[in-house]
Order: C-alpha cells, then structure tokens, then sequence
C-alpha cells in the first residue's frame, strides 16, 4: 500500500499534468518594447534580474539551526509577432541544477554544486580567495508558436504548441505556471461569451527496466476546458483532464512492479462581482485507479482506487466603507484519506509549482497562501508544496495601497488537517509494519504513539508582504509567514514524544528589475 501511494504522489509531482484556457494564450511582460521592426514583423526583448535573501525556521524543533542565504535569477524573452496572427516566444531562464534549478545560491556558481571552486573548471581563482567564476547556466522556460484566425475553421480559433506556463482554473489541481510542460493547445471562439479548449500534454517518452524487462514509460494529459464569460465580472469554467502514466516505476528486475497510472481530474468553477463584492467557488473532484500488470502474480495486488476532491470559496470586498482597503475572507477543503481502506486512496492529489504567488487578494491565482505551510514544511500529507492535501483553512485577508508606490498584503490562515490516524489505524500499522501504514496517508513520522494521540490542529499562521515600487520596473519587498504550529505537529517532528513542535517561520527580502 505505501508503495503504490508512494507511486502516485511521485508520479504527479515529478512529472505534472493538465491545462488551462486562462494560462494558454500568453505569459509576456507588459513592459516589453519592441526593439526592431522590419515591415510587418515585430521583435520584442524583455527580461528581469532579481536578487533574494532568504531566512528559514521551518524544522518545527528549536535544536535545528535557521538557514539564510542570498540567490539570484535572470530571465530573458524574445517575442516574434509575424503578423496579428502568428507570433513566437522564446524565454531563457538561469538554471543551477539544484533542486530550485532558476535560483542561483551567491558563493556557489557554476555547475559544480556547493562547492566555490573544481579543478575541473578554468574559471575559478587561486590564492587566498575563491571565486571568479561564471554562474550558473541557461535553460529554456518558454518556446512556443501561437497562431488565431478564421480561416481554418470560418470561425475564431487558434493553435499555441510547444513548451508554456500551464495551469488548470483557479490551480486547486494543477500550476505549473513556473517551469512549463510540452504541450498542444487547440482552442475555439464561437462568440465573444465563450472559449472551448483541447490540451494534450507530454510529460515523459522513453522505455525503462533493464534486462529482461524493458518497457514504455510515457506519460501524457488531455484536457478539455469550456469557459463562459457573459460579462467582464461574471465566468463560469469547466474542464476534465485525464492522466495516463505506463509502467511509472523503473526497476532493474523482471520480478518487480510496473503500475499503470490512470486520473481523471473533474473541475467546475464560476466568479462574479456585484457592488464592491467578489464572489468565487471552486470544486475539483477525482476518480480513477493504479493497476499493476507485470511482476507479481495474477490477482495478488489488487489495483488502488482514487477519489479525492477539493472545494474553495471566497468572496472580497471593496468599498465606501473600507477603501483603500480590501478584505476577502475564504474557506478551502482538499479531502484526506483515513487509511482504513488499503486498496483505496481518497487524498485530492495535486501538482504544483516551487513558488509562491502570494499577494494577490482575491486569490485568482489559486491556493498560493499559506505561505510557510504550502511552500516550506511537510502539509497533512507529507508533501511540501503539496497544495490542499487532506488540509483545511479559513482565511481572512487584507490588500491596501498605503501611498503612492507602497502596497501591504496581510493574511490570517487557521488550519485544520482533515483526516489523521484513529487508534485503531495506529494499533494496525504498529502490529503489521511498525508505521509504514500510517505515513503515507498521513504525512506522519514514527513518534506517534500512547504519548503522541493524533491530532487535527495544523495551527494559525499570518504572511504578511510589504512591496514599494522604486522605480520604472524596478521594485523590492519584504515577504514571508510565521506558523503557529499545533499539536499535529508532534507526530511528524523529531522531537521527543510528547514535546511541542517549535513555531516555524520564514521572511524573504527581494529587489527586481523588469525591463
């Protein structure tokens, strides 16, 4: 069992997956400006340089050090505009093969890791002092060709193909707005209420398993997405993506387990706004399975069914009575699993981005808050940024201009873990597997016990983001979060049974420039 849900989680948050007709059409800054204009074709540059410094409590145990440090990122987009209706995008972004590959750590360049200076490389200085080298290298975040027009079909339509920034509705499901996926976008425009998407997208193509086992591991998404706006505050949004993963695991053995993934994500969505109010809802729903066909016996491992779902609400307000203020208050429900079934897993499975887009009030971004907890330690599932994974929040929020050039963006999140192991589960997991059972559907580590009873309460947590805008295309900030962390946290810390976890927290400076 913790194997194959093992499978799914890494499937999913590996390789990605789905599609949204509000992220298909373009990510170029507005701030562009063409730079060569050779008849009726248009070049545009554009770019930014960012430099972060990062400071993190996040181990829930005051014996484990803080981490800071500096990083930065450049980002380079060329825009080929043919002619109204064909255009090309190229973006290049720094890339230091790490595990947050576009954030460049400063005293740690190049390709050679952590370390300041490799024999193996020319550039860096001898003596006294290290260094002097260059940093990092390029990697592709966008290339695509989008072409519209009436001609192929007497109807407004298009086609966008290759590597895009992707996201599925409001993102409860899916982001990848970050990195990007190879995809195929086909969309119509029957009227100017409505918009019909098709998305195939390719995750992965090539054959694993040595020796006497060698077999296709691809993975693919199809999407379909239907959106209706019948005025400029006023949407409504379908969509039904499928996922199909073969033979995921890659294993050197013709004895072992080879699992064909297979999800179907449901989405269905609709906002509106009614004097000085927002209103906005969000459900997601999941079916599908794992099914295991080469390796073991017939019969002998019954294939995982999936079933989770996700809801988020929310409604903002600006107006006479709290202007320049503007408050929004939302609640949010991903389902859990409460391991009773080993042959089925209700978690609402997700995939999203490293990066947190936090400061958008109205949440039109998707889940992005709570920063510490979505982005910087282990959600009620065991994944950082896992999204809402058998999580629940109430969330009351607040954005203001508080002059020329300075904006404040403050959240309150009061969280809840939906499903947590009952006594039952836990005598279970000890008798069989000591608590193999256990972490996989809950996240929880091996100090739950008679002194560690499971509990429900993730805590409180406050973000905060304060950003002042010093100059055409270049601004800084001040961001971050401080989780008051509850009793859920005793049963995945490494403190001694039964002793609070320590309260985690993180604040990030930053200063851009947009060009």
């Amino acid at each position: 069992m913790k194997k194959y849900l093992s499978i799914v989680l890494a499937m999913l948050f590996v390789l990605g997956f789905a599609a949204s007709a509000f992220a298909v059409h373009a990510d170029i800054p507005s701030e562009t400006q063409a730079v060569v204009a050779g008849g009726a074709t248009q070049i545009t540059l554009g770019g930014e340089i960012r430099v972060r410094y990062d400071w993190r409590h996040v181990g829930f145990n005051d014996n484990l050090p803080d981490t800071s440090f500096f990083n930065e990122r450049i980002r380079l987009g060329l825009e080929a505009k043919m002619s109204p209706n064909t255009t090309g995008y190229i973006q290049l972004t720094s890339n230091s093969d790490r595990s947050d590959p576009d954030n460049l750590v400063m005293g740690a360049g190049g390709s050679t890791g952590a370390k300041i200076y490799d024999a193996a490389y020319s550039t860096g200085a001898f003596g006294g002092y290290l260094g002097n080298e260059f940093k990092g290298s390029l990697a592709i975040r966008q290339m695509w060709i989008l072409h519209t027009g009436t001609g192929l079909l007497g109807i407004n339509s298009g086609i966008k193909i290759g590597h895009m920034p992707l996201m599925l509705g409001s993102g409860l499901f899916f982001d990848h707005t970050y990195y990007g996926d190879d995809a195929f976008v086909g969309f119509l425009l029957p009227d100017k209420y409505w918009e019909l998407d098709g998305v195939a997208i390719k995750f992965r193509e090539g054959q694993g398993g040595t020796g006497t086992v060698n077999l296709s591991n691809g993975a693919a998404a199809y999407a379909f997405i239907a959106s209706y706006k019948p005025s400029k505050d006023t949407a409504f949004g379908f969509d039904a993506t499928y996922v199909d993963a073969q033979n995921f695991t890659e294993v050197a053995s013709a004895t072992a387990t080879y699992p064909n993934v297979h999800l179907w994500n449901f989405g269905l969505r609709a906002n509106t706004a009614y004097e000085g109010f927002t209103f906005k809802i969000d459900g997601e729903f999941q079916t599908g399975e794992i099914d295991q066909r080469y390796g073991a016996a017939a019969g002998t491992v019954p294939n995982l069914k999936l079933g989770g779902y996700a809801v988020q609400a929310g409604v903002g307000y600006v107006g006479e009575v709290t202007a320049p203020v503007k408050l929004d208050l939302e609640f949010a429900y991903g389902s859990g699993d409460n391991g009773h079934d080993k042959n089925r897993n209700d978690t609402f499975i997700t995939s999203q981005g490293p990066e947190s887009t936090f400061g958008d009030p109205y949440r039109s971004k998707g889940i992005q808050g709570p920063y510490v907890y979505n982005y910087r330690t282990p959600n009620a599932s065991g994944n950082v940024t896992g999204g809402l994974q058998n999580t629940w929040y109430i969330r009351l929020g607040a954005n203001a201009d508080l002059a020329k050039d300075w904006n404040a963006d403050l959240a309150l999140y009061y969280l809840q873990a939906v499903n947590v192991p009952d006594a039952t589960t836990v005598a279970t997991a000890a008798a069989s597997a000591g608590y193999g059972l256990i972490s996989p559907y809950f996240g929880l580590g091996n100090n739950i016990g008679t002194t560690t009873p499971p509990n429900h309460d993730i805590g409180f947590e406050v973000d905060y983001r304060l950003t002042y805008k010093i100059d055409k295309g270049l601004q800084t900030w001040i961001e971050g979060g401080y989780l008051w962390a509850g009793d859920f946290y005793r049963q995945v810390t490494a403190v001694a049974k039964g002793a609070s976890p320590s309260d985690a927290f993180t604040t990030r400076l930053g200063i851009q420039l947009n060009f």
